[in-house]
């Protein structure tokens, strides 16, 4: 039967000790003591995302997520945890699924076997498939309905590779297709428990976390926990500069540029950068764009760094008649940053808020939850924020404007989309 083979404990995390515990089928959980709390939340993290799905398959990663939500008669057992106070949800991402559990620490061992069973032992059938393709078609259809959403997935299917460039949702078509054979054979291939990590943070002790776990695997080999091969790379990417026709009264402007994969130098010159240019009321395109010309009235970034390659993507929400004139001005900020930089005093600033941020993080449980499953799922061994901050210290002004530079003065993508 599957077994413990070695628990670790890592004392290094600044706000209490970390159990690491190894299953001899590759499966591995992670519990945290969050002193003080009341809450817990159980999150169960598969390397199962939609960069391991093949042309024929893209879409089937979300589609099994909420197939797994169906159980074989009736979905008692979330109505029965949702009545106790729990609160269930589930996302698929790039890399991977999560499922996650939110409850009262003092129910958490009543709820957590609940909970695995939902996801580590399923059922797929025609009908409770035809009827939940109703739904994500659904979804797929709004999500087509939102511009920026729209925007976003036309830079993705430019910027990258099949792997990481098409929807996550996948095609309706694909949805359309799909029988539960197919979800059945990408389930035996991905959802195995080498691929698992379970990850608990809660307010009180749980020592039962590694029995329970253990229960809902039946007998299988020794095998070693898998993870993606993280690359040390600076992405340069397929651009584009064109126009999205779209039925809309406003105008939407991207940019995408190079990025770096998570383990690459130039990403946290990447999160200083976005905090200079985006990081609040304060920031240079805020006061720039809207303070000083009225020229947008949302923006936002988006710093995209996966296990291989990335992208930094900025977007404007403006007229149409301004399009131009932003234009001009975002490339102005960029230029005068390579001409001037800013100060090594601004840039330490900055990096304080950005540390400071992290910290207040972890003030809530489910972002303290998902730093150390991502961690792990990045084969970290090291939980502490002080191996972040000091990656994040290495950051200096002549860096980012190197970077700047660097990214400003190659290809990037240009994407206007308007009526």
């Amino acid at each position: 039967m599957t077994k413990i083979k070695s628990t670790e404990i890592n004392k290094t995390f600044e706000k209490g000790p970390v159990r690491r515990s190894l299953f001899s089928n590759g499966a591995v959980s992670l519990f945290h003591q969050f002193k003080g709390m009341e809450s817990a939340c159980a999150n169960l993290y598969i390397l199962a995302g939609s960069i391991f799905e093949s042309p024929e398959e893209h879409g089937i990663a979300h589609v099994i997520e909420h197939m797994l939500f169906k159980e074989e008669k009736t979905n008692s057992v979330v109505r029965e945890m949702e009545k106790e106070g729990a609160q269930i949800n589930a996302y698929t991402y790039k890399e991977y699924v999560c499922f996650e559990l939110e409850c009262a620490s003092t129910k958490l061992e009543s709820f957590l076997p609940k909970f695995l069973s939902l996801f580590l032992n399923p059922v797929f059938n025609k009908k409770d498939l035809a009827l939940e393709k109703k739904v994500i078609l659904q979804e797929l259809r709004e999500d087509k309905d939102d511009h920026e959403t729209e925007g976003l997935e036309y830079i993705y299917k430019k910027n990258f590779n099949a792997a990481l460039g098409h929807s996550i949702g996948g095609s309706i078509k694909n949805v359309k297709s799909f029988t539960p054979k197919d979800l059945e054979q990408f389930y035996k291939k991905y959802y195995t428990p080498n691929r698992m990590v379970l990850s608990v943070v809660s307010g009180k002790k749980f020592e039962r976390l590694e029995e329970i776990f253990c229960s809902q695997f039946s007998s299988t080999k020794n095998s070693r926990p898998f993870r993606i091969k993280n690359k040390h790379r600076f992405s340069k990417l397929e651009h584009v500069k064109t126009r999205l026709k779209r039925t809309m009264e406003s105008s939407i402007v991207y940019y995408s540029f190079d990025g770096a994969s998570i383990f690459h130098k130039d990403y946290y010159n990447f999160m200083v950068l976005d905090e200079y240019l985006f990081g609040g009321m304060s920031s240079k395109f805020f006061v720039e764009l809207r303070e000083k010309h009225g020229l947008v009235y949302g923006l936002g970034s988006a710093l995209n760094s996966y296990y291989n390659q990335g992208n930094y993507i900025m977007i404007f929400n403006t007229h149409k008649t301004n399009v131009k004139k932003l234009q001009g001005k975002v490339e102005e900020v960029f230029s005068q940053f390579i001409e001037d930089g800013i100060g090594e005093k601004e840039v330490e600033s900055i990096k304080e808020r950005v540390a400071l941020g992290w910290r207040l993080g972890f003030d809530d449980m489910l972002e303290r939850n998902e730093y150390l499953a991502e961690l792990e799922l990045l084969n970290m061994k090291d939980y502490s924020l002080s191996a972040q901050v000091k990656r994040l210290d290495e950051v200096s002004s002549k860096n980012m404007q190197s970077l700047v530079k660097k990214i400003f003065k190659s290809k990037y993508t240009k994407l206007v989309m308007s009526s």
